[in-house]
């Protein structure tokens, strides 16, 4: 039996999982040029679809054959330049990693804590941390100078504790998710990717975009099923493609989540290539690069605490 018949025959006792091996290759290939940021969820094994160590020794075996004088067999396969890897196969793959996430559930007294930069086309403004009680009754900031400031909350439907009852409510079903994000009666968006406007007809879908990403930004406060709603309503959105080794605003690399919308602009959702939580957001114009990053982001006791 040679190499290829051996192959086959460990390929007829394997289910197929839609090109899945290929894409976790692909995604290990991503991974291998990654830089490591702190994470602030439990890590979850990669999953694995069985058959991909033992296919690559024999398909490396196979293409690779040498003459007893120890030059590369004139029949020998070429090698086969790797396939881009599509939205729907990596937001699926983060989505099934965030079902198997342990996250905390948070309590009102708690408080939601989060690190933002932002550099905006007029220039950097400075990091920022911030704290938010729960249940809505104060909130904290600390700027570049060191001091923190506890000041009663503002009150209005940004608040996360306003955001985390949202997020309990979403639909899990990721077209029913969708439709509510395209139907909403208000904007939810860090940063607006159109300049002036939207393309005609790409309006409910920039409104879905935005508020997807308005969401997966409160990393710490996302139930793992609602996250893995979250990234199957986002591959749902027409012409969401996949960027490799994007980069945030603070330079670090990851999988950019792409809704590109010609001159009225594109933006870029980064997710962390080893558990594809939010990085950050980045919008470029046709003159300006926009980016805000989440740096930190968990639940803490008490004003001041980190995660």
């Amino acid at each position: 039996m040679n190499e290829f018949d051996l192959l086959k025959k460990m390929r007829d006792g394997v289910p197929e999982q839609q090109d899945m091996r290929s894409v976790e290759r692909r995604l290990e290939e991503i991974r291998a040029g990654h830089r490591p940021v702190e994470r602030r969820r439990r890590s979850v094994p990669r999953l694995r679809w069985g058959l991909g160590l033992a296919a690559a020794c024999v398909v490396g075996v196979a293409a690779v054959q040498l003459t007893p004088s120890g030059a590369p067999a004139t029949g020998a396969r070429p090698a086969v330049a790797p396939q881009p890897v599509t939205a729907v196969a990596v937001l699926e793959k983060a989505a099934l990693v965030a079902t198997r996430t342990r996250t905390v559930t948070p309590q009102p007294g708690q408080w939601f804590y989060q690190k933002q930069s932002q550099h905006m086309a007029g220039g950097d403004l400075p990091t920022y941390e911030e704290w938010h009680r729960l249940d809505g009754q104060k909130m904290a900031l600390r700027g570049s100078g060191g001091k923190l400031k506890i000041t009663k909350a503002e009150k209005g439907p940004t608040h996360p504790g306003k955001t985390l009852q949202e997020l309990q409510a979403l639909p899990t079903d990721p077209d029913a998710l969708l439709e509510h994000f395209r139907t909403m009666d208000r904007e939810l968006t860090s940063l607006s990717i159109c300049e002036p406007n939207c393309p005609a007809g790409t309006e409910q879908d920039v409104k879905a975009w935005g508020a997807i990403g308005w969401y997966m930004r409160h990393v710490a406060l996302v139930p793992p099923d609602k996250a893995a709603a979250l990234y199957r309503a986002l591959a749902k959105i027409p012409n969401v493609k996949i960027e490799e080794n994007a980069t945030d605003g603070d330079g670090r690399t990851g999988i950019g989540v792409v809704l590109d919308l010609g001159e009225a602009g594109r933006g870029v959702y980064i997710l962390d290539a080893g558990d594809y939580h939010y990085l950050g957001l980045k919008v470029v114009g046709s003159d300006h690069t926009s980016a805000m990053s989440v740096l930190d982001s968990g639940i803490v006791d008490e004003p001041g605490q980190v995660p």
